[in-house]
């Protein structure tokens, strides 16, 4: 029964994998968010949401829906690199 209903799927041009749901595919990039956040803010100061745009303009490529929350984690995980100029408003050290 299964063949057949399988059959019938290919017939209309979909395929049916029983128990497994595609994904995301994760993107490759050829530098680091953190690297490629401090090549962005070198020199300059933007907020959060303009340092996710410059990031993702410079050719970082994110598949997430959320990416400018996960810029904003980044830049407090790494005090070290990054510094908060003012609220909201961040740049490299």
């Amino acid at each position: 029964q299964l063949a057949e209903i399988e059959a019938e799927i290919s017939e209309m041009g979909a395929t049916a994998v029983v128990g497994i749901e595609p994904g995301r595919k994760r993107a490759r990039n050829a530098e680091s968010l953190v690297d490629a956040m401090h090549r962005v803010l070198d020199g300059t100061e933007l907020t959060v949401t303009e340092l996710a745009e410059a990031v993702q303009a410079s050719g970082y490529v994110t598949t997430s829906p959320n990416f400018r929350t996960i810029v904003n984690q980044t830049l407090i995980k790494y005090p070290k690199l990054f510094k908060r100029v003012s609220r909201g408003i961040y740049t490299s050290k």
